[in-house]
């Protein structure tokens, strides 16, 4: 059954409410001093908690172990007392060799760095702590399906439970953003595609994930921007690793025309930043969240529409796509027996015709509640994934009020879940 779909949407999931209903204002970014950049590369800064130590990467550097041509070294500056910044070593111990080094997170006691592993022949990640003011030999943490080949950037959180990892998969010639998670037992998933509504066709590098987790900063060139790389935040939905809020620019305050990337926020809203639009090689530059700026109803209401409207004109301008419509009861949230035989009707679809991703989108014509809306995209997504579809190619879209048909409602006063499956291009 074809569904004409009609723009005249309101979403209204909070969480997507909540994270455009507010936009971080920025103080304008100051580029550090020369005891920080220099005339080579400097990126990759991450404060500790205390926001008194700067940990950086620096490349293509003489002074650099082994040289200017050999591997990235981890420097590290000193917060002076006048505020400004003490000038960068890189004598911190066992943790720089000839290979790339680097600092990929910090606990939240600032006692355990967490680093790209580059000390005993292996490609992934490992951590060092602080013992009598050093820090201790390297020692590796295993994390599975992490390719030796693959190019990799990861970010621990401070609580040391969930990595994320910027890599080349699936043929893919630029990084996508993958998820590890550690379980109770310890042990690291292997990594999980965050989905295309964070990835795209261009690069997606350096994340950064807030402490409460909800929210993700990264890098990338494949969202349009206004230059070489842009700067983004999403909000993750229902508690998912797959499901996203549309990336949201962070705008030309943070962002110019020229490379932008490795974003990180420290306890004391001091942002850090690297940027080469000051020259051809990237520097550190801070900055300082000054408040987050509330929008009225009515342009909030005015970006919702617009968003689900470009959502759905994303999504009819990937190559031929089929519809099908799944119908739920009143604000039940389990699958109607009726409406199994067309699941499987959908599975049947999927397994025998090429498709490039499935998008979910949970509609009413009455106001649900979010968690209804989840839990009926929970089970249409755990359907498909127990029949064997590959979970990364599903996306959930969006939930919210939508009308579906030539007179402006959902047939019937239908309501459920709407599935798009794209066909790749021709």
């Amino acid at each position: 059954m074809h569904l004409k779909l009609i723009i005249s949407i309101i979403l209204a999931t909070s969480a997507l409410a909540s994270l455009h209903a507010q936009t971080l204002k920025f103080a304008d970014p100051v580029k550090l001093g020369a005891a920080v950049n220099t005339e080579a590369e400097e990126v990759s800064p991450l404060l500790t908690h205390d926001g008194q130590s700067l940990y950086f990467v620096r490349a293509l550097y003489s002074e650099n172990i082994g040289g200017k041509y050999a591997g990235m070294d981890i420097w590290m500056s000193q917060r002076q007392s006048d505020g400004t910044w003490s000038k960068a070593s890189n004598n911190i111990g066992m943790l720089n060799n000839k290979d790339n080094n680097a600092v990929l997170g910090i606990k939240s006691d600032d006692q355990v760095l967490y680093l790209l592993n580059t000390y005993n022949n292996q490609r992934g990640i490992a951590f060092t702590k602080k013992h009598n003011a050093k820090w201790t030999s390297p020692e590796v943490i295993e994390v599975p399906g992490i390719s030796r080949e693959d190019f990799v950037g990861f970010y621990m959180s401070p609580d040391y439970d969930v990595l994320l990892i910027s890599m080349r998969r699936g043929g893919n010639d630029n990084e996508d953003l993958f998820v590890s998670e550690k379980n109770n037992k310890g042990d690291w998933s292997a990594p999980v595609n965050l989905g295309t509504t964070i990835n795209t066709e261009g690069f997606e590098i350096s994340p950064f994930l807030s402490d409460d987790k909800k929210r993700l900063y990264f890098a990338s060139n494949g969202h349009g921007g206004l230059g070489d790389a842009d700067i983004y935040v999403s909000e993750r939905l229902y508690e998912s690793w797959t499901v996203w809020s549309k990336p949201k620019n962070l705008g030309p305050t943070i962002n110019s025309s020229a490379f932008d990337a490795y974003f990180s926020i420290s306890d004391d809203s001091t942002v850090m930043f690297s940027s080469n639009r000051d020259g051809k090689m990237s520097d550190i530059y801070e900055s300082k969240i000054l408040g987050e700026i509330k929008n009225s109803q009515l342009a909030l209401k005015e970006s919702l529409i617009e968003e689900a409207r470009n959502i759905l004109a994303d999504l009819r301008n990937e190559g031929s796509q089929r519809e099908h419509f799944i119908e739920f009861d009143g604000d039940a949230t389990q699958i109607p027996d009726r409406q199994k035989n067309k699941l499987t009707a959908v599975i049947k679809d999927l397994n025998y015709q090429r498709y490039s991703r499935i998008n979910l989108l949970s509609f009413a014509n009455t106001n649900l509640s979010e968690q209804v809306h989840r839990q009926r995209l929970d089970k249409i997504v755990n359907y498909l994934k127990l029949s064997g579809i590959n979970e990364d190619k599903i996306n959930v879209t969006s939930s919210g009020k939508m009308s579906v048909n030539e007179s402006g409602e959902l047939e019937g006063g239908k309501q459920g879940v709407l599935i798009i499956i794209s066909n790749p291009p021709k």
